[in-house]
C-alpha cells in the first residue's frame, strides 16, 4: 500500500507542480535512488549543473504528460554510476543503460502502469541518441524511438538541451530544431 501512496503522490507532484524543486525531499524520499545525484557533478563543458539540478530542471521544462514527466526525472540516474574523467573531463558513457534499468525497478517499484514503464525506460535509453540532420537520419531515429513516441522524444531532448549549458545549447538547439523541420515534412 505504502508504495501505491508513494506513486500517487509522485505523480501529483510531477503532474502539478510548476517547479518540482520545491518538493525536492519528498522526491527524494519516494525515489531514493535519486539522492545520489545530488552531489554528482558534471565536470564538462556542455553542461552547468549537478545531475540533479539538471534533472530538475528538465523535469520543468517538459509538458505536463506522464511519460515526458517521468522520463525527464529517471534519465539521467545511472550517471553517478558510470561517472569517470578521461583527458580532464568528467565522462558518462553507457549511463543509458544504467538509467533504463533502474528506471524499469524503481517504476515497477511503484506500480506504475506497465505501458508507461515501457514508453519511459525507451525514451530514457535513447534520450541522448543523436539524429544525422537528413531525412535517413530522422528515419532512422523514428524507426528507433517509434512514430507514436517521437513528439515526447523531441520534447525530452529539447528539454535536456535547453538544461545544458548556454554554448552547447545554441549549436544543438539550432541542430535539432532542423531535424524537427525534416520530422515535420516527412510524417506530415
Amino acid at each position: 500500500m505504502q508504495y501505491e501512496n508513494n506513486r500517487d503522490r509522485l505523480i501529483e507532484i510531477l503532474m502539478t507542480a510548476k517547479d518540482v524543486n520545491e518538493h525536492k525531499e519528498e522526491i527524494l524520499k519516494i525515489v531514493p535512488e535519486l539522492i545520489i545525484t545530488v552531489d554528482c557533478t558534471q565536470d564538462h563543458p556542455a553542461h552547468m549543473y549537478n545531475v540533479f539540478d539538471h534533472t530538475i530542471a528538465v523535469v520543468n521544462g517538459v509538458g505536463f504528460d506522464l511519460v515526458l514527466k517521468l522520463s525527464a526525472l529517471l534519465h539521467d540516474i545511472g550517471k553517478p554510476y558510470v561517472a569517470k574523467y578521461v583527458d580532464g573531463i568528467e565522462r558518462f558513457w553507457g549511463h543509458e543503460d544504467v538509467s533504463s534499468s533502474l528506471s524499469y525497478h524503481i517504476l515497477s517499484r511503484l506500480k506504475i502502469e506497465n505501458e508507461v514503464i515501457e514508453k519511459v525506460v525507451h525514451i530514457i535509453k535513447y534520450h541522448d541518441h543523436k539524429t544525422k540532420l537528413s531525412e535517413d537520419g530522422v528515419r532512422d531515429t523514428v524507426n528507433i524511438i517509434s512514430e507514436e513516441l517521437m513528439p515526447i522524444f523531441w520534447e525530452h531532448q529539447t528539454a535536456d538541451l535547453m538544461a545544458h549549458a548556454p554554448k552547447y545549447k545554441s549549436i544543438m538547439i539550432g541542430q535539432l530544431n532542423q531535424i524537427k523541420e525534416i520530422y515535420k515534412e516527412l510524417y506530415k
